[in-house]
């Protein structure tokens, strides 16, 4: 009868509660890096801004989970491999005639488990967060339009408007001498300076409400002469807000990006050499994009298989070793794939021949010590990086 043997459940065990406990570490570390902020900006204006921004972090999910999955498979996969090789159950199975090569089933199938993840999040759950949050964050900001101003820091938020406060009072609400320059007709723009302001929410939600105490307003020409000034004891400033309806290639589906560079870019009798120039680079950004959409997913499959001989290979009784080796190959793997999205960017290749090289040659790398694993030889490479560690660690 087929079916998982003894050693492959046990193996399965070993690594998949590492891969989770390393996952939770890391899926905790990016929402609290990206939750306290929303949540003391939120509670700073009111509950129906905090729940927005909450649901909008949720959204933003599937992002965080392709990027958290690679690294919690190949550190899942060393601390599980590498405490077997520690506690020589790894020496015991290949005492007993087995093949290290036989541990790796297990291995794969949690590679696998990861590709199956980050597929679904980078094809489907992505997407839609990316509209959703997109929607959300347009409703926060007719909402609270002034949620990100802060003291001391440019609030540049809407198109022709800059917004700069000296000192909020977070009890009140309070602003502490303000500067606003509003600049949607290049002919008269406005610059105000009030000693103090106050934000007050549109009930319909279409503009941005400041109430402006003692302040001046200058006029000027788009030559910077000023064309008048106005002193004011109470003054209403008030700029509209516009929805956003545009839909960016992150927010469709692979077949909705095909649909929409065959309508953008069809071939019309008046096209200009620059037009056609910006077909093709839209064109390129898609074809990344989609590209993108697979070979990221296959870093948890790459590194899932290049953490098979590196665990196997026993790098001492500490984890932390182990830990230190795969915060390494993590390093060479993404600068790598940093490096081919340079080179497709740049339009020096195309992105379905360079995008997957990362994967290829780390398959091709945990193939040759996989077998040198099996051969019982230890790789020069590997042998370095031991021997460094034993030195760190050493006494003096």
């Amino acid at each position: 009868m087929l079916g998982p043997s003894i050693i492959d459940r046990y193996v399965f065990r070993e690594i998949a509660t590492s891969f989770l406990f390393c996952f939770a570490v890391f899926l905790l570390t990016g929402l609290i890096a990206g939750f306290l902020p929303l949540v003391q900006k939120g509670m700073e204006t009111g509950l129906e801004l905090t729940l927005i921004l909450l649901q909008l972090l949720i959204f933003t999910l599937p992002t965080t989970l392709v990027t958290v999955l690679p690294p919690s498979v190949l550190i899942g996969i060393l601390l599980g491999l590498g405490r077997m090789a520690a506690d020589n159950e790894i020496a015991a199975i290949k005492s007993c005639g087995i093949s290290v090569l036989y541990l790796f089933p297990p291995v794969f199938l949690l590679g696998l488990v990861g590709l199956g993840l980050s597929l679904a999040c980078t094809l489907y759950l992505v997407p839609k967060g990316v509209s959703e949050a997109k929607d959300l964050s347009q409703q926060a900001l007719t909402t609270r339009p002034d949620a990100g101003i802060e003291q001391r820091t440019f609030f540049d938020r809407f198109a022709n408007l800059i917004v700069y406060v000296e000192e909020i009072d977070s009890s009140t609400g309070t602003m502490s001498r303000v500067f606003i320059r509003e600049s949607s007709d290049p002919d008269d723009v406005r610059t105000i300076v009030a000693k103090t302001g106050k934000a007050h929410p549109d009930p319909d939600g279409k503009a941005f409400i400041l109430h402006l105490r003692d302040g001046t307003i200058v006029r000027s020409n788009r030559r910077g002469d000023a064309t008048g000034t106005i002193s004011f004891p109470s003054f209403v400033f008030r700029y509209p807000v516009q929805r956003q309806e545009s839909v960016s290639f992150e927010e469709l589906s692979i077949s909705e990006i095909r649909k929409r560079v065959k309508e953008v870019t069809s071939p019309r009798p008046d096209d200009t050499p620059e037009k056609l120039a910006y077909y093709g680079r839209v064109r390129s950004i898609a074809d990344i994009l989609i590209t993108q959409r697979f070979t990221h997913p296959l870093a948890c499959l790459a590194l899932a298989i290049m953490a098979f001989p590196l665990g196997v290979i026993s790098m001492g009784r500490s984890r932390l070793n182990n830990v230190t080796m795969g915060f390494l190959v993590i390093f060479a793997y993404y600068t790598l794939t940093l490096a081919t999205e340079r080179v497709v960017r740049s339009a020096l290749a195309a992105p379905e021949l360079v995008l997957p090289l990362p994967f290829v040659l780390f398959a091709l790398i945990s193939a040759h010590l996989s077998w040198c694993a099996r051969m019982e030889r230890v790789p020069a490479i590997i042998g370095m990086v031991r021997s460094l560690l034993f030195r760190m660690k050493r006494p003096g």
